[in-house]
Order: C-alpha cells, then structure tokens, then sequence
C-alpha cells in the first residue's frame, strides 16, 4: 500500500486489530510537511483512509472468502462495507446468485440495495452517507479476466507469463500433441490439446475475455477462428501482418464474418517497437488490458513519445 510508505505503522496497527478482533479505521495524512516532524517522514503528498478488519475462523475469513470464491467462480459481484458508525466493517456482497449478508442487510437501507444491484453489471465504486454516522463503501469487483491463447509455440509462452503475473486466468490450447513450448508455460497455466473443429465443446467460450490466435498455422487458425465466431470474445488477436489477416477472414462465412465483426484485431498490440517474443507480448498484453478496462492506452501525462514528435 502507498508504494511502501506506511508499512511499518500499518503493520503494528494491523497486529492490535487481529488481538482485539475489532475493525479500526487508520488515517495518514500526507498533504504537508507535519509529517516529516511526527516521524513518518514519508512525503507522499496525498491522504489515505484505511478499513483494517480481521480475518479469523470466528468470522469465516469474511469478506474474503466470499471474494476468492467470487473470482473462482468467474462472476461479477458487488460489495459494500461500513467504514463509519455502528456498521464498520460490516458487509454485503451482491452477485448474480443473489445475496451474503455479513453483518449488514440489504433490506435495513433500500439505498444501499439500489446501489448495490446497479453496480452490478458494470459501474464505479460509491460513498454511500447512512443513518446517522454510518457511511458505507460500495465497490465494484469486475468479472475475472480470462485469456485464451491459441497455439502453444514458443512465442506464447511469454505472453502467457505476463497474463499469469495480472492474475488472469489463461488456457493455452493448441491442435498438436507434441509442441516445443508446452514445457515451459508457468504454473496456473490450462494447457489443452484441443482439434479446431471441437474448440467450443472444449472451453467455455462465454467465460473468454480475450483471445489470441497464434498457431502459425493457416489451416489451423483458420478453423479455429470458425469456431471462436460461435461464441466471440471482445477481443480476438490475430498475430501477423494485415495481409494474412485479410486471408484469413476469406475463408470464413458470412455468418461468421458478422459474429466477429468489431471483434477482430490484426496486427496487435500498441506500437512500442520491438521485434521480439517478449516485447510483441508486453506490446500485446498492454493493449487487452485497455481494451479489457475500457481505456485508450494513452499516455497518463498526455505527451507523445519522443518518436512520435
């Protein structure tokens, strides 16, 4: 937290939450120099507000176990958390299977439910103001990100340990029983030995995030794509020039040139230079992961690279 700022402080104040079994809310000021006279020293320029809660048998790891079993499950979900008054850390998470009441009730504050269920399918996190004290922290927890890449060469292996590293959930598949890269794929990593024609019987095409298409294999990636336009992801990475992508879409049906259509990318990534394996996979992974956040994959200060002036 705060880039290692605070560790040390929070660590101690953590430490009286876990004997106490209370939640306590911690606050570090750092908009001034008073800081650099009361010891921190951190300089930071910014103020944080912290919810410390314990996490124990006593109270079933809660929320955290609801949120491992939330992302496990590759669902979206909702959850709102006291972080003032009698309701401090107090929650409630809502998902598509309904309702887990962990010390507050939807049916206590109708606000609360309204914006909670709201959030549900996409929105920002909220402060919602309670019943007199009570202040309530909504925050939103997106669906897990899954890649899929298609083709299990060398190259892949690179994007796949990028994706590992966001905490994505990747399934690697390939038409070939024997492949150079399987070996070297890291742990957490589905690798299949999946035909074309059975792509869709064998992944769950709806759960997809993104994907990339990367057997090297005009024949095999040209079956493969048949087969993703069954059920598309927003993003389906074609690796190689605009010629061969071109090429590619040929050979596909009207039917299934509409179910990807805004869908394909070809070539990928955002133009960082390079050439090789591991920076087409930063350049290719950056990019999915704007698309996957909705951004532009622009500069945060706005200037244009030195190449590009």
């Amino acid at each position: 937290l705060g880039g290692g700022c605070f560790e040390g402080d929070l660590v101690e104040r953590s430490r009286e939450v876990i004997r106490s079994g209370d939640p306590a809310l911690v606050e570090y000021d750092m908009r001034g120099d008073e800081d650099l006279i009361w010891g921190l020293g951190l300089g930071c320029n910014g103020l944080v507000k912290l919810l410390l809660q314990p996490l124990s048998a006593d109270n079933g790891y809660q929320p955290m176990a609801y949120l491992a079993d939330t992302v496990a499950g590759m669902r979206p979900a909702v959850l709102a958390t006291g972080i003032a008054g009698d309701i401090t850390g107090r929650s409630i998470a809502v998902d598509g299977n309904g309702v887990v009441e962990m010390g507050l009730s939807l049916d206590a504050d109708p606000t609360l439910a309204e914006a909670c269920r709201s959030r549900l399918d996409g929105g920002r996190i909220t402060i919602i103001e309670g019943r007199g004290a009570d202040r309530v922290f909504v925050d939103v927890i997106p669906r897990q990100h899954h890649l899929l890449v298609i083709g299990a060469g060398p190259d892949a292996v690179p994007m796949t340990r990028l994706a590992v590293d966001l905490h994505w959930k990747v399934t690697v598949v390939d038409h070939r029983e024997q492949n150079p890269g399987a070996g070297h794929f890291p742990d957490g990593v589905d690798l299949l030995h999946v035909a074309p024609d059975e792509l869709a019987a064998s992944v769950a095409l709806e759960e997809v995030s993104a994907t990339l298409l990367m057997t090297h294999n005009f024949v095999a990636d040209t079956g493969f794509l048949r087969s993703l336009s069954s059920r598309p992801p927003d993003y389906v990475g074609l690796l190689g020039p605009t010629a061969r992508r071109a090429k590619l879409l040929d050979e596909l049906g009207p039917d299934q040139l509409t179910a990807l259509e805004g869908r394909i990318r070809g070539p990928v990534g955002l133009n960082i230079g390079g050439e090789s394996p591991a920076s087409i996979a930063l350049a290719t992974i950056a990019e999915i992961h704007a698309q996957l956040e909705g951004l532009d994959a622009a500069p945060l200060d706005l200037a244009p690279s030195r190449g590009a002036q």
